[in-house]
């Protein structure tokens, strides 16, 4: 296995990686919206990234593009959107990438079955595109952007019907509809030969989820500024019941969950993703290191 971290697309990002004796970085080039910056300017850094991945021998192991709006309300792929996509894998073709980390938003206007059937189209297009740059395709197992392909009521429609297609695993989002337990073993044991890519990052969590809530207020509030006072999408009931600190000091089994890992012979990316407003600064830093010394006794 290898232990990288989800990092800004910048030089400093790899001298930082490896400070931390890290083996890789993910970069996610998600739009605008939810974090991240125009393509375009990802294309422009390239070769500046590429030589200070060469300088310190931190490989880029994945690049992705979550919330990517890829349908419009017909459930045809939207154009403009395309491009991104593939700019974004010729952006990680560049940096010798391993993998391109992908999601479906679910369409509203159309049925379940209209979706499940769009997406499964779109997810073949995504795969053979990734595969032309010498990438694996992952779905992300994260609702951000309206994505639903994430849970085994999904996979068991859609991963047989798209050929070389895998699931990127985050244990800490079963937790949307495991309750404060999580799911993450059931889907693990049903589903594990099927993860291509893993992401470490901790949870607490008290009674259900409130994720779904959130996003919906984020979509609120985006198409409705004014509305912030009323509807903060980052509240303190919110953070009162939920936070990501560091793997290791959460509420997830990692040691059942390597476990699970090794008894389907996973042997690939580990990626840490750093994800919590109170894990910040300086304590955020500490964090990282505790989560890559507790990670790395985890690794045979």
């Amino acid at each position: 296995m290898k232990l990288g971290i989800i990092a800004r697309p910048e030089p400093e990002s790899f001298d930082h990686a490896k400070e931390l004796g890290l083996d890789f970085l993910e970069f996610d080039c998600n739009p605008a919206d939810y974090f991240g910056k125009p393509v375009q300017e990802l294309l422009a850094s390239k070769e500046s990234l590429k030589e200070a991945s060469q300088r310190t021998g931190i490989e880029v192991g994945a690049v992705g593009r979550w919330a990517s709006p890829i349908l419009d309300e017909k459930g045809d792929v939207v154009p403009a959107e395309w491009n991104e996509v593939v700019g974004v894998m010729d952006f990680g073709q560049f940096l010798g990438a391993k993998y391109y980390l992908c999601s479906v938003n679910y369409v509203k206007e159309l049925s379940y079955y209209q979706n499940i059937t769009a997406a499964i189209k779109v997810l073949k297009q995504i795969v053979a595109a990734a595969k032309e740059r010498g990438m694996e395709c992952a779905i992300v197992n994260c609702m951000m952007g309206n994505n639903y392909i994430r849970t085994p009521e999904q996979w068991k429609l859609v991963l047989s019907e798209v050929p070389g297609l895998g699931i990127k695993y985050d244990p800490s989002h079963s937790f949307v509809h495991g309750g404060p337990q999580g799911a993450y073993m059931e889907e693990g044991m049903e589903w594990g030969s099927q993860f291509k890519y893993v992401h470490i990052k901790g949870v607490i969590q008290t009674g259900p989820s409130k994720e779904p809530e959130h996003w919906a207020y984020w979509q609120l509030l985006k198409a409705h500024p004014e509305l912030k006072e009323i509807f903060s999408a980052d509240s303190p009931q919110r953070n009162n019941s939920y936070d990501n600190p560091p793997a290791g000091i959460d509420s997830i089994n990692w040691r059942a969950f390597f476990a699970i890992l090794y008894k389907y012979g996973y042997d690939g990316y580990l990626a840490i993703e750093p994800h919590s407003p109170t894990w910040m600064g300086e304590k955020g830093e500490k964090g990282v290191k505790h989560t890559i010394k507790y990670i790395r006794d985890l690794m045979f």
